[in-house]
């Protein structure tokens, strides 16, 4: 008999759970328009043009179209998506190429990688400290190995992209043949990756020839070429 009672006040409890208003609207819409069958196509426009009404108006924004949500292109395009958030730019109105998003996902990689150098230089500067100090050769070749190799790969295929623009970004996700693209070295942006490989390679030899200064000078020089990849690039910014 217990179980019995128990078992009722679950129920009750979770049909009391769902009695919101959003819900009591779609129950109670459905039941008023029996035996008429609603449609999905019929909420779904319904609660757009609940979202666009009650979304507050922001001064100098440009106007919604109540169907989808977009900027209307009657007015002036510096209200529409030609500039920033406050000219009344809407994230979801970037309408971005599968090439500027392959861009910023390669910016991405070699802003982390280069933000990393400084973690090679501080372990660096830490063995130098004490009585006899000494070089750890093998971190800094697996360092090497892990964060500057990614990082001139990543260079690599922006140039790449950079040369060849949306040939090399292919279709459909599907990736083009290379022998009909140009190579990466004839990006103008290739000069920085010179610079880091080379630099990757001083990097090598200073660490085998247990040279402290010699780590930590051709780990700034790879940081300053990664930077200034990034800032003579430019890569496009993506919110969608």
């Amino acid at each position: 008999m217990l179980r019995y009672v128990y078992s009722l006040a679950v129920i009750a409890a979770a049909a009391d759970a769902f009695q919101t208003p959003a819900l009591n609207g779609l129950v109670g819409a459905r039941m008023a328009a029996e035996p008429a069958q609603i449609s999905r196509k019929d909420l779904l426009t319904t609660a757009a043009g609940v979202a666009v009404v009650a979304m507050p108006a922001v001064a100098g924004a440009a106007s919604l179209d109540p169907n989808t949500g977009f900027p209307v292109n009657g007015g002036s395009r510096e209200k529409l998506c030609g500039g920033s958030a406050s000219a009344g730019c809407q994230p979801m109105t970037q309408a971005a190429s599968i090439l500027d998003k392959q861009k910023t996902v390669l910016a991405g990689k070699i802003t982390v990688a280069a933000n990393k150098v400084p973690v090679l230089t501080a372990a660096v500067e830490k063995m130098k400290t004490g009585k006899k100090p000494k070089m750890d050769r093998d971190y800094v070749l697996r360092y090497s190995a892990l964060y500057l190799t990614t990082l001139v790969d990543a260079m690599e295929q922006y140039c790449l992209r950079d040369a060849n623009g949306a040939k090399a970004a292919g279709g459909a996700g599907l990736p083009k043949f290379k022998e009909t693209l140009k190579p990466a070295t004839a990006s103008s942006l290739y000069s920085y990756v010179d610079a880091v490989k080379t630099e990757i390679s001083s990097v090598s030899a200073a660490a085998k020839s247990g040279d402290f200064d010699g780590v930590t000078k051709a780990a700034a020089a790879i940081k300053s070429a990664a930077d200034s990849f990034i800032s003579t690039a430019n890569p496009p910014i993506v919110f969608n």
